[in-house]
């Protein structure tokens, strides 16, 4: 009888795989609850765009014009849509964010429009090999949405120096060093209404800046 019981005993003994799968199966389901119950958002992402500057009679200088990488204030470094409504307060959108960082959209935006203005024998990029005559640099030092109820504007502030390589003396070489300021108001209250309004903004120092950098390089060159 003792014998039979051991028997039956070893017979209905569970196999050990068996705790194993369910407790793979119940740590499996337990996840998926836990991820279920949270909604699930799609971040959109945004890019200025707009139409490149017309330079109607402007004659083409035969001369080369680097863009080096634009540098960006540590407040405004990163793909975050930020605003503010005061002097001291910063925050972002939750679910908007730019497509890329705001120094290389606009770096990329300048020398775009450069090319497309057809002013310079050749327009370089950072990733060209090539040594240009006159070196551009820029720095994004404001880039938000100002929110202030009487105020609602995308604000744009860009440092841009330029420089001539081939001169030697120091005080030669750096052509003219300028900040510049534009502010858009917003047409509509929301992320894309903000890109709207800072294409805006950025147009018009796009033209600003090119026209300033042909006046120099055109009272530069023999």
């Amino acid at each position: 009888m003792e014998k039979s019981l051991q028997r039956q005993a070893r017979f209905h003994k569970p196999s050990s795989v068996m705790p194993l799968f369910v407790i793979i199966a119940l740590l499996l389901c337990a996840a998926g609850c836990a991820g279920g119950g949270k909604p699930q958002y799609d971040v959109q992402k945004y890019l200025l765009a707009y139409p490149s500057p017309t330079w109607d009679g402007s004659a083409k200088l035969p001369v080369s014009v680097k863009v080096n990488r634009f540098s960006i204030a540590a407040a405004y470094n990163s793909t975050g849509m930020i605003f503010r409504d005061d002097a001291y307060g910063l925050d972002a959108f939750n679910y908007s964010r730019w497509a890329v960082n705001p120094a290389d959209m606009i770096g990329d935006l300048l020398l775009a429009d450069m090319r497309a203005g057809n002013l310079f024998q050749a327009v370089l990029s950072r990733y060209d090999l090539e040594e240009g005559r006159f070196i551009l640099s820029g720095g994004i030092e404001e880039f938000y949405l100002q929110t202030e109820k009487k105020n609602r504007a995308a604000r744009i502030v860009i440092a841009i120096s330029l420089q001539d390589s081939r001169e030697k003396e120091t005080g030669k070489k750096m052509m003219y060093q300028k900040t510049y300021t534009r502010e858009a108001p917003l047409q509509e209250a929301s992320p894309k209404g903000y890109c709207a309004a800072a294409s805006q903004a950025m147009q018009a120092l796009s033209r600003e800046i090119i026209g300033d950098v042909y006046s120099a390089v055109r009272a530069r060159t023999p």
